[in-house]
């Protein structure tokens, strides 16, 4: 078994509100097995991303992960609120895939920036 590890990061820039392909693919011959999907991001006038879809290039199987509330920052512009979700899961992908996140819609001002990380192990099929 090996470690996998990916992430990416949004903002306000990247596109499409919360999406993320993530840089390294689920190769032939692999399962990769999830074990942890952990995401945060802040915005600005109290908005809010709609839940994070992860999806497989290879599978039209979709998984949410809902947003917390974390609140207010200690110091900085009063606000900014800050959002995020720590998974541990058991989730099955057989290679090869493209893992890709997605939000569903935003309410409120304008996403500053946000990261997404998936962890597990690839086993051989």
């Amino acid at each position: 078994m090996d470690i996998y590890r990916s992430g990416g990061s949004f903002d306000n820039h990247s596109g499409s509100i919360g999406r993320v392909v993530l840089p390294d693919q689920v190769p032939a011959g692999t399962r990769l097995v999830i074990e942890t999907v952990t995401g945060f991001y802040s915005m600005d006038n109290g908005g809010v991303l709609g839940s994070a879809f992860l999806t497989a290039s290879n599978s039209g199987l979709e998984y949410a992960f809902p947003w917390v509330p974390c609140g207010p920052p200690p110091s900085g512009p009063p606000d900014r609120r800050f959002y995020g979700f720590n998974y541990s899961s058991t989730i099955y992908i057989d290679g090869p895939a493209t893992l890709q996140f997605d939000a569903a819609g935003a309410s409120g001002g304008p996403i500053l920036s946000g990261t997404y990380t998936v962890t597990g192990t690839l086993e051989s099929l």
